[in-house]
């Protein structure tokens, strides 16, 4: 998969999912895709990753489900 295709699919995830409320209104799938996408350099990813993550609501919960997403 190519940089540029992972970069629109995080995009697109982006798009759908922008509002959404709660930590919760994205899923796993949708987060390890900013994730991915930030690894590929897109800051835009990074920023709604760590926003979602760092959710005061949620941040205990993802981080014992996910410390991958807290290196």
């Amino acid at each position: 998969m190519s940089s540029r295709t992972l970069l629109l699919g995080a995009a697109a995830l982006l798009a759908v999912t922008v509002g959404g409320g709660s930590a919760y209104a994205f899923t796993e799938v949708e987060i390890n895709a900013f994730h991915v996408a930030c690894l590929a350099g897109d800051r835009a990813a990074c920023d709604r990753r760590e926003a979602v993550i760092h959710d005061r609501a949620y941040e205990v919960e993802w981080r014992r489900s996910h410390p991958e997403w807290y290196r």
